[in-house]
């Protein structure tokens, strides 16, 4: 029993400290504008990623600079 705690205390302590390491390294700045940044690439990204996947399966419209075929 005692055995099994300490292997449980020894993955929380890892899990843990995983995490810290993880906030810390990562960019957690308090500056709004900083942040708005981030939140503006994301949102480009996805916007990105919605085209492009709507290409792919064909479900975009075509452009107005595409001369129409007859």
């Amino acid at each position: 029993m005692k055995k099994q705690k300490t292997c449980m205390q020894n993955i929380v302590f890892f899990i843990v400290s995983v995490f810290v390491f993880g906030f810390l390294a990562s960019c957690s700045s308090t500056d709004k504008y900083h942040n708005k940044r981030h939140v503006d690439n994301i949102k480009k990204d996805i916007d990105t990623t919605h085209r492009d996947i709507d290409h792919v399966l064909g479900l975009d419209e075509p452009s107005i600079l595409k001369e129409e075929e007859w």
